[in-house]
């Protein structure tokens, strides 16, 4: 169970000054925070050591607090990450984690804001690429396949992947959070970074700590920090299955009944496709579990294997 920190009107990249702190907000990237973490972080960062600040301190060890210490980090500036939890307990760590971009895929909120669709996806696979080759970081190429429910008036040219019908399909990255987090800690700490455990509750907490720039990275905590009411709940309920290392490959399965996705890990399988705006409650919905275990077992009770699919055969 997570709430993934949504904000009405896309996500917050911006600067707030006060006779205090020097702020660079970067938070509110709802269900897209993997693929919006590189893109986001490179600005904050920018912005933070614009000043050249004897030391940053960072809200947040979620992907996009952690992903912007580590850019701050690499530049030789002194960075302390200050959190209520790191991982492998926080949002970020049962994030679905897959890079995803475009109107269809992206958050309602960040469908129409910030760089380029194109911008988005260069970026976020660039900021990732260098992952690539170690292991360690749980970070990979995977095939991604988006379907929907077959028209009565199905073609049979039409291509078909576990009984839908394929609208997209294209190589991506794919992250595995508890890989991928500690590893970025690990990293920070060689770099000489530092983490404290702490629980913010007013901007009196933040102006107390002994940095002239702090990046805010604390997704819903925001809300009420700096009181942005446009921040939101959206609970996001997986279902995790074992690994299964001949899975290899990602889907995405919009019909009736609701959304239905499976993403593989290093170490489990994720089902999931729960979006409930709003809500806030983090206990399990036995109902949704039903649903997803239900849904992707009619989906793979389909399954004849991968097709081989050229972009030109895709039916929008």
């Amino acid at each position: 169970m997570g709430l993934r920190p949504g904000r009405v009107g896309g996500f917050r990249l911006d600067i707030e000054k006060t006779a205090e702190k020097f702020v660079v907000h970067n938070y509110g990237h709802g269900g897209d925070g993997y693929t919006l973490s590189w893109p986001c972080a490179r600005w904050a960062a920018d912005q933070a050591s614009a000043a050249q600040p004897d030391s940053i301190g960072i809200i947040g060890a979620g992907v996009s607090g952690l992903t912007t210490a580590w850019l701050l980090a690499r530049r030789g500036i002194k960075v302390t990450v200050y959190a209520d939890k790191f991982s492998p307990d926080t949002t970020s760590n049962i994030a679905g984690a897959i890079i995803l971009t475009g109107p269809s895929y992206r958050s309602g909120e960040n469908a129409n804001i910030g760089p380029s669709d194109d911008a988005i996806t260069a970026d976020a696979l660039a900021g990732f690429r260098p992952f690539l080759a170690e292991p360690r970081y749980g970070v990979y190429w995977i095939d991604h396949f988006q379907m929907r429910p077959l028209r009565q008036d199905s073609r049979m040219s039409e291509s078909i992947f576990l009984g839908r019908r394929i609208t997209g399909k294209f190589r991506t990255i794919m992250v595995d959070p508890n890989l991928y987090l500690p590893a970025l800690m690990r990293d920070l700490s060689e770099m000489g970074a530092r983490f404290w455990t702490m629980k913010f509750t007013s901007l009196g907490d933040l102006a107390r700590l002994p940095h002239p720039v702090l990046v805010n990275c604390s997704g819903l905590g925001a809300g009420f920090l700096f009181g942005d009411q446009n921040i939101v709940p959206v609970r996001g309920q997986l279902t995790l299955l074992k690994h299964q290392p001949e899975i290899d490959y990602s889907y995405i399965s919009r019909q009736p009944g609701g959304v239905l996705y499976m993403f593989p890990r290093r170490g489990n399988i994720v089902l999931g496709g729960t979006h409930e705006r709003g809500n806030d409650n983090l206990l399990p919905i036995q109902e949704e579990t039903d649903r997803q275990l239900s849904g992707h077992a009619e989906l793979m009770a389909n399954f004849s294997g991968i097709p081989d699919i050229n972009p030109g055969q895709l039916q929008s």
